[in-house]
């Protein structure tokens, strides 16, 4: 079942909030009449087969597709819940990234960090509380994007190899899937495939999963997860301790605070946090005025 929400239209920008789960209907092929997008996944995952390339929309990796690509979409995890923030922009708006050289291709993984993904959970759910504010939340638009051009890039090293141990472990989040079985998904030896692995993200096979983990959850909190020991387990965490400790460790809060201050969120906490970010690119905002 696909439901599609619309939380805001403003001259640059459409946003969507899109849900997708089991059974799945009418998910699958898109048409090559839509505008670019950028597309944020707050929980689940999804791949994106565009022109004979193949992008992984999960948390902490958001997927830009240029405008008029046709594409279609399949589940790693077939009987999961995938949730997204799928924003549409205007010609103006994705001619400017293009000169900053983020729209170059006919689609694009923008890998970003556990911080970045809460800042886009929270950046919903201020646009949600001031529907009215379009100005402003359009301008948290293009602060975010400018963000996303500063923490995102991208490694040639076997990237294919990368990907395919990546789209492993987002399919099977909830389990440790141990090295020895993910390289002989991928094709290659335990050895090669963690450092290809680590040259390419920056981070270790289990670092990943756990931040996969953690993704997930902030997407799950930021749309009102009550049962956190249910969330724990779904996820995989040992116990629900454990989770609250990597929450604390990587986020510094325990997921019931983080829920709360979500709940509280507005577009002035957002840009506050977006503030204290620490790569954060302030020389871009948005098109040229017209």
């Amino acid at each position: 079942m696909s439901i599609m929400q619309t939380v805001l239209q403003t001259p640059h920008f459409i946003v969507i909030n899109h849900v997708c789960q089991f059974p799945r209907v009418d998910c699958g092929y898109v048409q090559g009449d839509q505008p670019a997008r950028i597309i944020f996944t707050r929980r689940g995952s999804f791949a994106l087969h565009v022109k004979g390339k193949t992008r992984l929309a999960r948390p902490g990796q958001a997927v830009m597709i240029d405008k008029h690509m046709e594409y279609h979409v399949t589940h790693p995890d077939t009987d999961g819940c995938d949730c997204c923030t799928d924003i549409w922009m205007d010609d103006a708006t994705r001619d400017a990234l293009r000169e900053e050289g983020l729209a170059s291709e006919a689609s694009r993984a923008l890998p970003h960090d556990l911080q970045f993904q809460r800042l886009h959970v929270e950046l919903l759910q201020g646009i949600r509380k001031e529907s009215g504010a379009t100005s402003d939340a359009e301008d948290a638009l293009y602060d975010a994007l400018a963000c996303l051009l500063q923490v995102s890039s991208q490694s040639s090293v076997e990237m294919r190899q990368v990907s395919r141990a990546e789209e492993a472990i987002v399919g099977h989040a909830d389990e440790n899937v141990d090295i020895a079985t993910l390289a002989r998904l991928v094709g290659c030896s335990p050895f090669h495939l963690c450092r290809v692995f680590r040259a390419a993200t920056g981070q270790s096979l289990r670092q990943f999963r756990l931040q996969q983990r953690l993704g997930a959850a902030v997407g799950r909190l930021g749309d009102g997860e009550d049962d956190l020991a249910a969330m724990a387990c779904d996820l995989g965490f040992s116990s629900h301790s454990h989770m609250t400790d990597a929450f604390r460790r990587f986020l510094g809060l325990a997921p019931a605070q983080l829920r709360e201050q979500l709940r509280q969120s507005d577009l002035r906490h957002w840009r506050e946090r977006l503030q204290a970010y620490p790569l954060r690119l302030a020389s871009w905002t948005g098109p040229p005025a017209q």
